[in-house]
């Protein structure tokens, strides 16, 4: 319900005008003079204000005066109401920021059209300054993420260019296989980078269009597992995979659901400790469908041998959130990617939670058999 302030000294006027706008669904409120005007409407923030310009002592001019300097009240929109027709009177109230005029006597009807003029055209402000904040608040992430981008890309680049110098003068095979190694994985550090901006800008795209296949679960899991076993040997981490031999058939986005295990299970093997359990488990959650119907739901449960502390639980979906001392095996990262997967998981109809307790720290994806678009 729209709320309407009425400021006018003319008791009779005040009380038509009143009634008038509540027998047509408005909240209306009434004000003897200029001064109670000003202080309902800095108390109600009114969607809209009607107002007398010749009163008494504080005049429709000094209430719109007054209005216009408090930021609270500066962008009501305002329309006299006057007996004057004078050209000089109205530019008056113009050039204070009027929205219109009403000469009296007026008919019901024009009561009413200025007034859904008037609320047509906030409501389209209103929409603006949203998109406007919305903007400037998209060009001040946008200036965080350059900068701490610029941060993160410097480093493996920084230590790739200390590598290769190191490589020049090293003659022995071991020390160089080693250096060799350390560059691989600043290499595949700085493509991790590169990857989860594309992805955050991307994320941000109105353009993405949902790509649903169908996945042959069973299939499909142990090609994206394969990639970390050697990592997870060399670790010395141990790996158990779970999988339920009757997986259905999962209608999704690939693309979307490959970056979130990929991730996740990235994480787990960064975050878990030489002879430290990762397990992977897949299963059809059917507590609320006994039936396998198109509500069910494919749960992909990743757990690994760390605890992340019950401080850090609640912020490490936060953009460029870091876990304070976590990566054990000294990989880094952007801070970016459980950012990214819950956007992801959310853009293909999932829901994503985090456990942590005694030593253990798992991350579940529920996804629905079939997505929709």
């Amino acid at each position: 319900m729209k709320t309407i302030l009425v400021i006018e000294d003319e008791p009779a006027v005040r009380s038509n005008l009143l009634k008038l706008l509540k027998a047509e669904g408005f909240d209306a409120i009434g004000a003897e003079n200029g001064l109670v005007g000003v202080q309902l409407a800095r108390e109600h923030e009114p969607d809209l204000i009607i107002c007398d310009i010749m009163m008494p002592d504080f005049d429709g001019y000094s209430v719109l005066t007054q209005l216009r300097q408090d930021q609270i009240t500066a962008i009501i929109p305002f329309i006299f109401l006057t007996a004057k027709t004078e050209r000089e009177d109205l530019r008056q109230g113009m050039q204070l920021g009027a929205d219109d005029y009403l000469t009296k006597p007026f008919t019901r009807a024009e009561l009413l059209g200025a007034i859904a003029t008037r609320l047509k055209k906030q409501e389209a402000v209103t929409l603006l300054q949203g998109k406007i904040q919305e903007l400037q608040q998209l060009n001040i992430q946008k200036d965080d993420l350059l900068a701490r981008a610029s941060h993160d890309l410097r480093t493996p680049l920084a230590n790739m260019k200390l590598i290769i110098q190191m490589l020049e003068i090293i003659s022995n095979e071991e020390q160089q296989q080693q250096y060799r190694a350390l560059l691989e994985a600043e290499c595949i550090r700085e493509i991790e980078l590169v990857n989860n901006i594309l992805d955050l800008h991307r994320l941000g795209s109105e353009k993405k269009i949902f790509s649903p296949e169908t996945l042959i679960l069973k299939y499909w899991l142990p090609t994206l597992i394969e990639p970390f076993k050697p990592g997870i040997a060399q670790r010395q981490q141990i790996l158990n995979i779970d999988c339920s031999p009757n997986l259905p058939p999962l209608i999704s986005d690939r693309i979307c659901l490959e970056q979130i295990l990929i991730e996740l299970i990235g994480n787990a093997c960064k975050y878990t400790p030489s002879f430290g359990e990762i397990s992977i488990s897949v299963y059809v959650d059917y507590s609320i469908n006994i039936n396998l119907n198109s509500n069910s739901r494919v749960n992909f449960k990743i757990t690994n041998q760390a605890e992340i502390l019950n401080t850090e639980l609640p912020r490490i979906f936060e953009k460029f959130y870091r876990i304070p001392n976590g990566d054990i095996w000294k990989e880094g990262g952007s801070g970016l990617g459980l950012y990214l997967v819950q956007n992801l998981v959310e853009k293909i109809g999932g829901t994503i939670q985090a456990q942590s307790t005694q030593g253990w720290t798992t991350f579940t994806v529920q996804l629905p058999i079939q997505t929709s678009a």
